[in-house]
């Protein structure tokens, strides 16, 4: 009798577990996500960038493999897409900039390495500077937005 009600209670947690996993809803595809930054991008007009001077990297967000996040300091946060596909860019723990000039990182010539593959450069296609608003919006592109009862 035991092992019948361990194997009942056990496909219950089962049924929870999945019953929650549909309550997120569904998830974004990569592709989609890009679609959603560059439809992001022309409706807040965000103004493109072909360098930016005095810069000193202290982090960065991946968003997908072709678009990430790279702080400069607390307050300056810019929006990166890479030309073409960089492979694990999303999967990675860290990432190297690799500068033409020490101080400035401009597109098309500096690119952006993972450090398990320092071979392989993901070169900057375009720059956008965000706003802390802006930051917020774009970081929400693709995650399950909450209800007005679970946000009281």
């Amino acid at each position: 009798m035991k092992n019948i009600l361990g194997l009942k209670g056990t496909v219950g947690l089962l049924a929870i577990l999945l019953l929650g996993g549909c309550a997120t809803g569904p998830q974004m595809s990569k592709s989609e996500k890009n679609m959603a930054y560059e439809d992001y991008i022309k409706s807040n007009e965000l103004v493109s960038l072909k360098k930016i001077r005095s810069f000193r990297y202290q982090g960065w967000q991946s968003l997908t493999n072709d678009y990430l996040i790279i702080s400069t300091s607390q307050r300056n946060k810019y929006l990166i897409k890479i030309k073409g596909y960089c492979p694990d860019l999303s999967f990675s723990q860290a990432i190297l900039i690799n500068q033409s000039m020490s101080s400035i990182l401009t597109t098309n010539f500096d690119s952006i390495s993972m450090l398990r593959t320092p071979q392989l450069k993901c070169y900057i296609k375009t720059i956008h500077q965000v706003s802390k608003e802006q930051l917020k919006e774009i970081m929400a592109i693709g995650k399950p937005q909450k209800s007005a009862d679970e946000s009281a």
